[in-house]
């Protein structure tokens, strides 16, 4: 098991809104964890993440996930899901920054990604049978 603490302060602007949470060498073989964040009144653009199928967790504040199927709200308790190659669009319209966690498959698109330093259990860069 590899446990976490999610940072919820805004990354800086030079990282842009996306920091990848599980560490080099972690336990991950086939997903990348990813804090996502939108403040009060912003937008993260229409984008695809290339062969990433994605999972998108609301943490904190709401957002609505769209792409050319509709759009999903997402605030704390939901989750959207989004099939890789399609293009998605995030808005936050709301008065208070807004967090997300996504679980993406590992792609290209996932290693370019910035890494944040993650607090865990020690199991990092150890491989598990249970």
């Amino acid at each position: 098991m590899f446990g976490m603490a999610i940072d919820t302060a805004l990354a800086p602007e030079s990282q842009g809104p996306a920091l990848r949470l599980d560490p080099e060498g972690g336990p991950f073989r086939s997903l990348a964890a990813v804090r996502i964040q939108v403040p009060a009144h912003g937008t993260v653009p229409a984008h695809a993440h290339g062969e990433s199928e994605l999972l998108l967790t609301g943490v904190t504040g709401v957002v609505e996930a769209s792409c050319k199927c509709g759009t999903k709200v997402v605030e704390p308790g939901t989750f959207a899901m989004l099939p890789a190659g399609k293009e998605i669009t995030l808005v936050n319209r709301g008065d208070e920054d807004a967090t997300l966690l996504a679980v993406f498959s590992q792609s290209a698109f996932t290693e370019r990604l910035p890494r944040g330093t993650a607090r865990g259990c020690g199991c990092q860069g150890h491989h598990h049978d249970s």
